[in-house]
């Protein structure tokens, strides 16, 4: 029993921002309930840049175990699905891209949420977690406004020497083929070729722990699992906690209960809390408080499709980050010793923002898909980009750990992330009656064919790019590990199917229950 606490937050990236923000009221005092550690800022792994790859399937990783395609005629699931666990969640293991979305989408939201919930009324609230940088003066003064006094410092990715080459030629490349470069992506339009901006300043990760700096009247619980929320009368009063020493511990609040326990996590706490649909939780023996049938529905992610070319020798970074030797030795000692180098680097310097309309306008589907969608753009209505392409000049075993890391040689790990994918069916589901296990998820890619179709134009539509773009050609060499099957619609689809990830962009939809929990008397 904790009486002196106003309201309690149960864990996430978010859940900082929110305990942060509430906590500016010296009058509140807040409990954090965290499932991982409490000190992020400590565990080098998490800080440097260029090592956020090793922490899938570390003791930071919740490693969901994942249902990714579930097709009739095609079924894969696989651990790990990484989501952090610690506190500020997923932005202590992200890979730190600061981007913020189309102002089409934002508007789109309105629908759902009411005239508040549109690009205008939301856009400061987008600006406000951040303190832009730019110590070197590289870019257009007027960027600044993406964020000025927030806790979070940004900055635009290092561009280190030795990747100059590589990003020459893929600026090279891009303009040849008639796409157009921009510094700025945050003003509601994204396209082009962007220089990228990362949740990294002087040479460390940003992430939302940050928020409760300096805080006093915020209490973080680590180790930490939430059991049921407390409900009386309709509201929710309280949770019972799983506390680091196996016990159970029980605290009400005088306020508020916000539930930000992450994607997975947080439609499952409702649910052990009885609040979801009920022959679902009638399955595991627990009562129905409020029958919600869209409690961990509507599951949307993105699915990615990353792939590998060779790099003429002297454009990636393999030897200096992946492989023992001189170039790896000198990457080490200038972060430990001049906090610069290879390691301060998100590892994304360049992000492509494309549209490939000419390319999907020939494909007979999405015509067809088009036309039933009254004229317009099922992926980008409002002309929002079809893709965010990344182009890592590394070989990168985060996003294709089923592939063996090249020995010699360099690479360039291409990832091509669907934004708008038609595919939103995914569940995230009980496990069991256990809070200490796992729910079930179910991403559900690729449920729609026409993603597939888009997926594949995608991956086309980039490598003719990089394999006959001015300056990308001439650096280029073949597919690693094996070559892709460009020439066929079948054997591309295939191939989606058995190569494609997520993004790591999840959300999921159950406005009805949030409102019950987070709003309370």
């Amino acid at each position: 029993m904790c009486p002196a606490l106003n309201l309690h937050l149960l864990g996430g990236t978010a859940g900082c921002v929110v305990a942060g923000r509430l906590a500016e009221n010296p009058n509140v005092n807040i409990l954090v309930i965290e499932a991982g550690i409490t000190n992020p800022g400590d565990v080098d792994a998490i800080t440097t840049p260029a090592r956020a790859f090793e922490l899938r399937d570390s003791k930071y990783d919740w490693a969901y175990k994942t249902t990714m395609i579930d097709r009739p005629e095609y079924t894969r699931i696989e651990k790990p699905n990484t989501r952090g666990k610690t506190l500020g969640g997923s932005s202590c293991l992200n890979y730190y891209t600061w981007i913020p979305g189309s102002a089409a989408t934002f508007d789109d939201w309105a629908e759902f949420g009411g005239d508040e919930w549109t690009w205008d009324k939301c856009r400061e609230y987008l600006y406000k977690p951040a303190t832009y940088h730019d110590d070197k003066g590289l870019f257009a003064p007027e960027l600044k406004y993406i964020g000025q006094g927030g806790p979070l410092p940004v900055s635009h990715s290092d561009l280190l020497p030795e990747t100059a080459g590589f990003r020459d030629a893929l600026t090279s490349a891009w303009v040849s083929k008639g796409e157009e470069l921009t510094d700025d992506v945050h003003n509601g339009t994204m396209r082009g070729l962007w220089k990228c901006l990362n949740s990294i300043y002087n040479g460390k990760r940003s992430s939302s722990w940050r928020y409760l700096v300096g805080k006093p009247n915020v209490t973080v619980m680590g180790k930490s699992n939430s059991k049921r929320l407390l409900i009386e009368n309709g509201n929710a009063v309280g949770v019972e906690v799983i506390g680091p020493d196996g016990q159970e511990h029980t605290f009400h609040a005088k306020h508020e209960v916000i539930v930000s326990s992450g994607v997975f996590e947080s439609p499952k706490l409702l649910m052990l809390s009885g609040i979801g649909p009920q022959a679902a939780l009638a399955q595991f023996g627990v009562d129905t408080i409020i029958d919600s049938p869209n409690v961990g529905q509507n599951l949307l992610d993105h699915p990615i499709l990353p792939h590998v070319f060779r790099l003429k020798d002297g454009y990636g970074l393999d030897n200096h980050l992946l492989r023992a030797g001189l170039e790896k030795d000198a990457a080490v000692s200038a972060y430990r010793w001049k906090n610069k180098g290879p390691l301060t680097s998100g590892l994304l310097e360049l992000v492509g923002l494309p549209r490939i309309d000419e390319r999907l306008n020939k494909i007979p589907e999405y015509v067809a898909a088009k036309k039933a969608n009254g004229g317009l753009d099922p992926f980008g209505p409002a002309g929002q980009p079809h893709f965010e392409i990344d182009f890592v000049p590394m070989f990168s075993d985060a996003f294709q750990w089923h592939i063996p890391a090249p020995a010699r040689g360099e690479y360039m790990t291409v990832i091509v992330d669907l934004l708008r994918p038609l595919s939103k069916t995914g569940t995230v589901t009980l496990n069991s009656a256990d809070p200490l296990e796992q729910p079930k998820v179910n991403l559900n890619f690729f449920a729609e064919d026409l993603d597939i179709v888009a997926m594949r134009e995608g991956v086309r539509w980039v490598d003719d790019l990089l394999m006959t773009g001015e300056g990308m050609k001439e650096i280029i060499g073949e597919d690693y590990p094996w070559p892709m099957p460009r020439h066929s619609d079948e054997a591309m689809n295939k191939m989606i199917l058995e190569r494609s990830q997520t993004g790591f962009r999840k959300f999921v939809l159950f406005f009805e229950c949030f409102r019950f929990c987070c709003v309370l008397s």
